[in-house]
């Protein structure tokens, strides 16, 4: 694991971060190559609704962080992200290997996720990735599961590890927080509650 206590930690308002995440096309499988720049509402409280309207389920399993811009450089920092605990990604998110070079090597060709890295490859700059990846952690030392850019930072490791490609480095979000998280594999608990307006049994999801 490289030094990363010792980098700069810029603490940014959650503005930023949705800004960035609105930018890149919102999280939830809508992060793919496009020649226009994305629109992006003029205020706080309209950004932050866009961004609650289209990945509402993906914050709902994120604990209160606090936020920071980090410089990311590749090839180095890669080893340190993981890809989301997702259902599409893994059939058991808490057991799964989700550093980004497994993943890498397990994504079959002809899938989903498969197609959109590729699609990144071939696009990819970095345009596509200042300010517009998002990851989160429980502390500064990592490692950091990626929130809003899985399939850019996949088709990143693989432009990386050929040979002749230049190391290169980019400002990414950062959120931290000690609390237990979906998106990290933790186990997710349902509770019961209290009944109400006469239904039967009740139950809740504890996210976090």
């Amino acid at each position: 694991m490289t030094a990363w206590p010792m980098r700069s930690w810029e603490q940014v308002p959650f503005d930023d971060v949705c800004t960035g995440i609105l930018e890149s096309g919102g999280i939830g499988g809508h992060d793919t190559p496009v020649s226009s720049t994305r629109r992006v509402p003029g205020t706080e409280s309209e950004r932050y609704s866009a961004l609650v309207e289209r990945s509402w389920l993906f914050l709902r399993f994120l604990p209160p962080c606090d936020w920071y811009r980090v410089r990311i450089e590749a090839p180095r920092d890669l080893g340190d992200l993981r890809v989301i605990a997702e259902e599409s990604w893994f059939s058991d998110p808490s057991r799964a290997d989700r550093d980004l070079r497994s993943v890498t090597a397990s994504l079959a060709p002809g899938s989903q996720h498969y197609a959109r890295v590729a699609a990144w490859e071939s696009a990819l700059d970095l345009t596509a990735l200042d300010r517009r990846v998002t990851l989160f952690g429980r502390s500064r030392e990592g490692p950091f599961t990626i929130l809003d850019g899985n399939h850019r930072l996949l088709a990143l490791t693989r432009r990386v590890g050929r040979a002749g490609v230049e190391p290169t480095g980019f400002d990414a979000y950062v959120g931290l927080s000690f609390g237990n998280c979906r998106w990290h594999g933790d186990v997710v608990r349902w509770e019961e509650r209290p009944p109400r307006h006469g239904e039967g049994r009740r139950y809740v999801l504890r996210v976090w």
